[in-house]
């Protein structure tokens, strides 16, 4: 079984709170630095050789944790300190029984007997002076010169005549340019009152119907996809990189973005990842399978009892209808692309806040009873895959013999 698909049966195979725990003992553990074999040798007694000897830090794999788990050097690491949870945390909690604490710290504090020293009191002296203010009387305004008499001024006054009649010869000059333009504009505008007076013919005008434009044809840009043909992908920042953004399973399907040497970049939702050439296919053939053939054997073969609705329901529920459905679930993760949410039975993967996959775990149902279903769209030495018209359904194997369902809305 692959290290991230033992991951995720790990995590539906644990609580929380032990999961809490062994992180942090792991993140005691490594302290400032220390080789991760190392690390594994002193929590479990016992040698890894396929673990890595570079040194970590509880730093990092506190930033590996709040990451998303996207780096492949630790996911080995904790998965197999995961599987041996028992192990460590007994031993963890040994080793604090057997550990005496016997210290007295004594610690002085002196005492500085502070002084209080008054401050110097200010005397502030007004001195009030009363000011006289002496009275003096404003002068009398008296005109330079002297106001002439009523008398006096009555000899300026100025004499207002009455006012002369209009002459009657203007009146008369606009009489007269009135009908001298009034003959002109007559003889002027003759032709044309005669023209307006004979009767013409009325031009017939044929509007011709316009034809309407054809409509512009809006050619879409053809979009490429691939899908991963293998179980279990590792999808890296970068070509040929180490560092993991997301962990694909066979049947996965994602949009091209570019070709770069032997990988492929395809898109995650607002994000990219890299692809290996070797690892995707781009013919990816149909099958007769039927939507309800598909669902009678979902209903037939595996156990439902933990779900209670009808199984298309769930894939118009987002994560807060799921939870008033069936209740909140007893765990919680999220990587670059999912959140998953656990309950006794499999897990649910939501997608853009929305039901995307339902995963059924320990199933134990074998590849024959699964090939039922008929010819399978693409089959591997531990997946087998089949889609209908709406749905897709995967078989996983492990080493153990455990086999994991997942059905996902296409």
């Amino acid at each position: 079984m692959h290290v991230s698909e033992r991951l995720l049966q790990l995590y539906a195979d644990t609580n929380a709170a032990t999961r809490t725990k062994l992180q942090d003992t792991i993140k005691q553990n490594l302290g400032d630095g220390k080789s991760l074999s190392v690390s594994f040798e002193e929590l479990t007694g016992a040698t890894q050789e396929s673990l890595p000897t570079e040194e970590k830090s509880a730093g990092d794999f506190a930033g590996w944790i709040k990451d998303g788990k996207k780096d492949a050097m630790f996911l080995p690491y904790y998965v197999s300190l995961l599987e041996m949870h028992d192990t460590v945390l007994n031993k963890e909690a040994t080793v604090h029984q057997s550990a005496s604490i016997d210290k007295t710290v004594v610690k002085g504090t002196p005492i500085v007997d502070k002084v209080p020293v008054p401050a110097p009191e200010t005397t502030v002296v007004e001195t009030t002076k009363a000011e006289e203010k002496s009275t003096i009387a404003k002068p009398r305004y008296m005109p330079e010169a002297p106001v002439p008499s009523r008398a006096e001024r009555a000899k300026y006054q100025r004499t207002i005549e009455p006012a002369k009649p209009r002459r009657k010869s203007g009146k008369l000059i606009g009489v007269l340019f009135f009908l001298i333009l009034l003959i002109g504009g007559g003889y002027l505008g003759y032709p044309y009152v005669l023209d307006l007076l004979e009767p013409k013919q009325e031009a017939k005008v044929v509007e011709e119907t316009p034809k309407p434009d054809p409509e512009p044809v809006v050619q879409e840009p053809e979009t490429n996809y691939v899908w991963l043909a293998s179980k279990n992908v590792n999808l890296v920042s970068e070509p040929n990189g180490t560092t993991v953004t997301y962990i694909g399973d066979i049947g996965d399907r994602y949009e091209i973005v570019k070709e770069q040497d032997d990988h492929v970049e395809v898109n995650l939702d607002g994000t990219t990842a890299w692809a290996p050439l070797d690892a995707v296919t781009t013919d990816w053939p149909q099958r007769d399978l039927t939507d309800s053939a598909l669902l009678d054997w979902v209903n037939t073969n595996l156990n439902n009892d933990w779900l209670g609705e009808s199984i298309p329901d769930f894939f118009t529920m987002n994560e807060a209808a799921l939870t008033e459905t069936i209740g909140a679930p007893y765990g919680r993760e999220t990587d670059a692309l999912n959140a998953y949410t656990f309950y006794n039975g499999g897990f649910f993967v939501i997608q853009q806040d929305k039901v995307h996959a339902i995963d059924w775990t320990n199933t134990q149902t074998t590849r024959e009873a699964f090939r039922s279903l008929g010819e399978p769209v693409l089959e591997t030495d531990d997946a087998v895959v089949y889609e209908s018209e709406t749905y897709s359904i995967r078989l996983f194997e492990g080493t153990n013999g455990q086999t994991r369902v997942r059905l996902t809305e296409k």
